[in-house]
Order: structure tokens, then sequence, then C-alpha cells
């Protein structure tokens, strides 16, 4: 494909030699073996781009797969600006959208009961019918644990055609016949089904496939070894018979095992595709030489991974930070220090805070909000998690598909409408025996003396609101304002009566209202499966005057000034779970790469001798992973502060345990001091009280 548009594309972009010869690739499947920080988003987009430029496809033409939204957003804001036009990508999204929009459009061949408006369950809606099952079927719950059970279902997803399924027990093989029959009487689907049904119609309808793989002329897939086996198949399916396959990824940012995702896709991509050109690009563009250097000290430890050697011709920075700490408390309590006391050089928005499991967030929040220091957690319970949003979402769902269970159980009695166990019980009875949806039982029952007077009236109501809200939809087309109207006129305001709870409603109106405005056809069940498929990343706000705390898994794609990576210990990150095993092991050292590797010119990485979990104090080693960067001569190791490690300021309370005087002042009237106990509480004590240790 060398022609003139594409030097063209070339001349007017920055780019290096690797990058042109990517860009340059003809045809045939590509490998782009891009290392952290080494413009894989700009290849990306201009290899698209040429495409469209040399009229050698169309933009309907271009499968493009990635694994946030914001991802595929930003490809697709950077070609429409290459362009300089605006540019409809219909194809370029998530695997699991992606996958929606073709379901949705050829639902008709799905069969069973499932139709275009089919519901998206998220892991929480997949728990509330699992344990629904597991108690219909009478097993024992501690046995057949439900998220155990929805864990093996989702494994099973990410690797099996459905008939391929197989379980050493009788009872698990029932309860996962029994859900996924109760999915699809729901006319629901949870996100595994998304990418396996496509898959099993790519494999079972000749038509469908032949049909596919001429809409799509070229594939691209951005951090292609986050894949699992199932998309592996369904790509290698789209992919044919031409193979015009270009993948982007890097084995040594594989940090989704856990959740399916299949290093060997990325290792022995030429074994699977023996016509594959690899390119590598390792310049790093992102990061100064000190951080580059001791994260390529450490992922090199790695046995599973392919030949490259990331470098950079950036300025060099500041060494790398690493710290030692006496207990959590002080880890948290001194970082958010830094971050205060360095807020000149780096803004709070340019700092972030990376943590290996959620439960290490609680003592940063609480140091954060003692000085002052704005901030955001990302991954913990998010918006639509909230239960006022989630009735609100429940009461769409069963609007726009109402034999979905799920939300029908939630929204029958919101605001109370007196249907109690019995009268559920019936209703769910009389839904199982007739071919009518979960909204036509309650009209049939009406009829049939099932309900009190009482809730005889209040589902009549519902029945005719739901009515009056399709019909304002139809009159006036804007979803936001007839919701609105729905919910003051079945009480919903005045069940919440909290300000809090109804601002939060507010918020999720004026986001229907902003979908509205951005789209031609609003869609209820477009925008709820728009939410569905959303992640917490997708709502970040690079504007916004906060420090980021988020899990290490969540930071993956993103970049920040300032880095602080926290609970470097051994048990911990590495996490106690990959201990006894080498792979396990070697995706927690990715995991840590990843961490490092967000950092642009500033990295503080800390550990603590002492942490408080699940209410026991656990006493811990510095990680293995410190040890393998501590010689690096870019490593500028910091010793304790002296107050905290002066044992001489370290005593005992008959009450409160031990700790640390930290107010060397002594009140001589009180005769009181000012100490911080292992606890983490700050207390005034009177001296006479005190032990030394």
């Amino acid at each position: 494909m060398k022609n003139s548009n594409v030097f063209t594309l070339i001349s007017e972009d920055n780019l290096n030699k690797n990058q042109i010869e990517a860009i340059s690739h003809s045809s045939g499947p590509a490998l782009v073996l891009a290392g952290a920080g080494s413009g894989k988003t700009r290849v990306l987009t201009l290899k698209i781009t040429s495409l469209i430029r040399d009229k050698l496809c169309g933009s309907n033409q271009i499968l493009g797969l990635t694994f946030t939204n914001k991802a595929a957003n930003e490809m697709k804001a950077r070609i429409e600006k290459i362009i300089g036009s605006k540019i409809d990508f219909p194809w370029v999204g998530t695997f699991h959208s992606i996958s929606y929009k073709i379901l949705r459009i050829n639902s008709a061949m799905l069969g069973g009961t499932f139709n275009s408006n089919f519901s998206i369950y998220d892991p929480s809606d997949q728990l509330k019918l699992l344990k629904k099952i597991i108690k219909d079927l009478d097993h024992d719950n501690n046995k057949y644990d439900p998220l155990r059970m929805r864990g093996k279902i989702d494994s099973l997803k990410n690797s099996h055609l459905y008939d391929e399924w197989e379980f050493d027990d009788e009872k698990e093989l029932q309860i996962a016949k029994k859900y996924q029959s109760t999915l699809e009487q729901s006319n629901s689907m949870d996100f595994g089904d998304l990418i396996l049904k496509f898959y099993e119609l790519m494999t079972k309808n000749e038509s469908f496939k032949v049909k596919m793989q001429n809409l799509f002329k070229y594939v691209f897939v951005d951090e292609y070894q986050d894949t699992n086996i199932i998309q592996f198949k369904l790509i290698n399916l789209l992919a044919s018979p031409e193979k015009n396959l270009f993948a982007v990824g890097d084995e040594d940012q594989s940090i989704y095992g856990w959740r399916g995702a299949n290093i060997d896709n990325i290792l022995n991509f030429k074994k699977y595709f023996p016509e594959t050109k690899i390119y590598k690009l390792e310049q790093n563009y992102r990061s100064t030489p000190q951080i580059l250097n001791v994260s390529n000290s450490l992922i090199m430890n790695n046995s599973e991974r392919l030949e490259k050697k990331m470098w950079t011709s950036n300025s060099a920075g500041s060494m790398v930070d690493l710290q030692e700490y006496s207990d959590d408390r002080e880890e948290a309590k001194s970082i958010a220090c830094k971050i205060y006391d360095n807020k000149k050089n780096y803004k709070f928005q340019d700092v972030a805070v990376f943590y290996r499991t959620n439960a290490q967030s609680r003592v940063l929040e609480e140091e954060f909000r003692k000085l002052g220091v704005q901030y955001r957690i990302f991954g913990s319970i998010s918006f639509y998690e909230r239960s006022e949003v989630k009735d609100c979402l429940s009461f769409l769902k069963f609007i726009s598909n109402p034999n979905d269970e799920i939300a029908f159980d939630r929204i029958i009695n919101i605001p109370s409408r007196g249907v109690g166990k019995k009268t559920l019980e019936k209703l769910k009875s009389i839904f199982q025996n007739s071919e009518n949806n979960f909204l036509q039982t309650l009209e049939t029952c009406l009829n049939s003396n099932v309900f009190s007077k009482k809730t005889f009236s209040s589902i009549s109501n519902l029945i005719k609101e739901i009515s009056s809200f399709k019909l304002n939809l139809e009159t006036y087309k804007s979803i936001s304002e007839s919701f609105e109207l729905f919910l003051k006129n079945i009480s919903y305001f005045d069940f919440l009566n909290d300000e809090d709870r109804l601002g939060n409603v507010s918020e999720l109106l004026n986001f229907i209202s902003e979908y509205e405005q951005g789209i031609d056809k609003p869609d209820i069940n477009e925008f709820l499966n728009s939410i569905m498929l959303s992640s917490s990343i997708d709502q970040m706000n690079p504007d916004s005057s906060y420090v980021t705390l988020m899990t290490v898994h969540l930071a993956k794609g993103l970049e920040f000034q300032s880095v602080y990576v926290v609970g470097l210990e051994e048990g911990l990150f590495p996490h106690s779970r990959a201990m006894y095993s080498i792979g396990e092991l070697e995706e927690e050292r990715r995991l840590c790469y990843v961490a490092m590797t967000r950092a642009i010119n500033y990295l503080h990485l800390s550990y603590c001798k002492m942490r408080r979990q699940f209410g026991s104090i656990i006493y811990s080693n510095a990680s293995q992973f410190l040890d393998e960067i501590s010689s690096c001569e870019e490593v500028n190791i910091l010793q304790q502060s002296q107050q905290v490690s002066d044992e001489s300021n370290r005593v005992f309370h008959y009450k409160f345990g031990q700790g640390y005087i930290i107010d060397s002042e002594i009140d001589e009237y009180d005769e009181v001091v000012t100490v911080e106990f292992d606890s983490g509480y700050r207390k005034k004590v009177f001296i006479s009280d005190l032990e030394e240790v």
C-alpha cells in the first residue's frame, strides 16, 4: 500500500521507522507488538485513516474491536481530526457493544423467545438470578455458592460453546441449564452471552458467517493480549478468508487471566497465522528514562514474553522513589502529604494512586480527607449501582422488555403496592403457565381477583402510567421528559424523600437527556445497553481537579504525570493466590509493570512492615518485585521519617494498645500528650497511663 496518500499521512505526523512500517503494511495478518507508551493508538488510527484516504474500503467495512469505550471513542475522534470531517464508523467499538449491535440486528436468527429488545444482565443481576435458582432448586447455598457458580458459568462462556459445557457435578449442570433457560425466557443475556452467541451464529449459520465476512474487509483488534479463547475464535472467523487482520498488543501487559484472557493468543500468533508480519514498537514516548529502565528491569524477569527492549529519547527525570513505612496508616498519611505539598508541580488531576485491592483505598481516603486532598475512586460502587438509579433503570428495562424477571422483581413493589410474597408467587405461577409477558400477566390478574382492593388500585395505576409513558414517548419523542413524568405519577419522588437520592435521579435524567441530544433516533434499549456496556473509566474527566484512586487493573491504558503505587508487599502484590503458580506470578509481575509504566515524570513505590487486614494486624515483607529492581541505579531508597522510626517514641496504653507519641510538646497543666495508636486512632492521653515499649 505504498502510495502518495500513505506518505502524505506519514509526513504529516512525526513517526519513527517501526511505526511507518506498521502503517504501510499492505494485506494479510499483522501483529504490532506495541510496548507501553509506544504510540499504538496513533499507529492504529493512521492505519485506518490510510485505508479510508486510499479508498481501499469504506468506513462501514472496517471492524475495530477494543476493550473499552474510551479506547474506541479516542480512535474515532483521532481519525476524524486527521481527515477533517465527521465519519461514521458503525463497527468500531468494544467486543461487547459490537456483538450486542449485531445480535440485535439479527435477533430473528437467535431462536427461542429472543427479540431485538433483549436486556443485558450485569454481574449483580446474574447473582440475583443464580441465588433465586439455587433456592428454587432447593440446593445447598454453601456448596453451590452463587458467586462461585457465576464465575464458573462466565469462565465456560469465555472458552466453550454451550453444547460443549461439562460439569462433574450433576447439580451444577442443573443450575447452569436453569440459569440459561431463565435468561432466554426473560429475553435477556449476560455479558458472556453477547460474544458467545455471536460466535455460535458464525459457527452454525453458514449464510450469516458469509454475510459477516463479506461485510468486514479489514479487522482491527486493540489490546490483543487480553482476548479470551472465544474472542480469538470469533476474530479468526471474521477475518477469514482474506485474513486482513491487524492486531495490536503487548504480552507484557496481559493482566486479565483471571477473567479468561489467554496470553497464548499473542505469544503464538504466528503459529495461528503463519503469514503474519510482526512489527515491534519499542520506543516509549511517555515516561522518563529512569521510570522506563526500572520498569524494564522488572519485566525482564518474566519468561512468558516475546523479545523486545523498550527505550526512550525523553529527557532525564527524577529517580524512582522507593519507601518503607511502618504501617498502612503512615503510608497513607505520607502520600497524602506528598501530594498536597507538591500540588504546585503536579495538580491533583495529574496524580494517581494505584493499589492491588479495593480494600486498600479506605485508609487513603481518610488521610486525603484530613488534608483536604480532593480525590475520586474508580471501581468502587458506581453511580449506576446506587439503589435509586438501579430502580429507575429497572423501570426502563421492564417497559422495554416486560419479560425481564429481575427488573419485574425489583419494580413491582416500588413504591409499595402491597404485593406480598404469596401474591408474587401466584403472579409468577400464572406467568410460567402462560405465553404472556409480566405486563400482560398483571393485566390478566386485574380481572381475576388476584389482588386486594388497595393492591388492585396501585397495580392499575402502574399499568396506566406505563401506557401513558409509551404514548408520551410517541408524541413528544423525549425519553427523559416522559420518564420524569412517569416517575412523578407513580409517586416515586415522594417515595424517595431524600435530597441526595433525588439528586442522583435528577443526574440520571440529565444523562438520558444528553444521550438524546447526541443521537438521531433515541431508543430506550440502546440507552440502557450503552450504560450496561460502559466501564467506570469511561466517565473519567481529565479536566476535573481530583486525585485518581484505583486498582491497577483499572489503570490499563491510562497515564499520569505523577504515580504512587502502594502496598508492594508479599501476599498483597504479588497476591497470595498467585504465589504457587509461575504463570499467575508472572501475571502479577506484568500487573506491577503496568502500574509503573503509567507514570510520565514521577514514580513512587512503597510498602509497609505492618498492615491492617480484615480487622487483624498482618506483618509484611517487601514484595519480591522490589527486590528485582532494588539494584537499579535509578531507584532512590528513601528513609523512614525520623519521628516515626524513633523507637523512643513508642509507647503502650492499657486501653488503646501500642502507638507513637507524635506531639512532643507536653501540656504541663493537663499532663497529656498526643499519641497515634496502631489502630489508626489519634488521641490525647494522660502521660501517667503510658508505658515505654
